[in-house]
């Protein structure tokens, strides 16, 4: 029988505890239970800002990797055409300065053959001039000598 007495001292207690702490914890945990609902809505906002800006920064990186490719390609385009130009700027240095070199090669060869020329005609004017002294006298071999020098000066000019 004492434990019925309680039991029933039990449910009494309860009661008599119930509503007070019914208006004293129920809204606590209620209000407890508003702040934890606010805290996963405001996890979840701030997951899906996340999420958005994961997904702005991967444009943004595949918008830098894009631009980085541009850049590469316009680089190795110029770089072929630098190459290009300047392979051609090269070609016609070398021809340039053969087309000087042969003019050169030409006028050096124009100034030999005009000194060999001069130098055969001294050297035929000064045979002649032996020859003529050995078989004319002296006198008709000195008219004969200049009227052949002379002669031989008006070609040569």
């Amino acid at each position: 029988m004492k434990e019925l007495w309680l039991l029933i001292a039990l449910l009494i207690f309860l009661a008599a505890i119930w509503k007070p702490l019914r208006t004293r914890a129920l809204p606590a945990l209620d209000a407890r239970a508003a702040k934890i609902r606010a805290e996963l809505e405001e996890a979840e906002r701030l997951h899906e800002e996340a999420k958005l800006l994961l997904a702005r920064q991967q444009q943004q990186l595949e918008e830098g990797e894009r631009l980085a490719r541009e850049i590469v390609e316009r680089a190795e385009a110029e770089r072929r055409r630098l190459e290009q130009q300047t392979r051609a700027q090269l070609e016609a240095l070398v021809a340039r300065r053969s087309q000087q070199a042969e003019e050169r090669i030409a006028q050096e060869e124009a100034r030999a053959v005009a000194e060999l020329r001069q130098r055969a005609a001294e050297l035929a004017a000064a045979a002649t001039g032996q020859v003529l002294r050995s078989r004319i006298d002296t006198a008709k071999g000195k008219r004969i000598l200049e009227q052949a020098v002379e002669e031989v000066v008006q070609k040569l000019h």
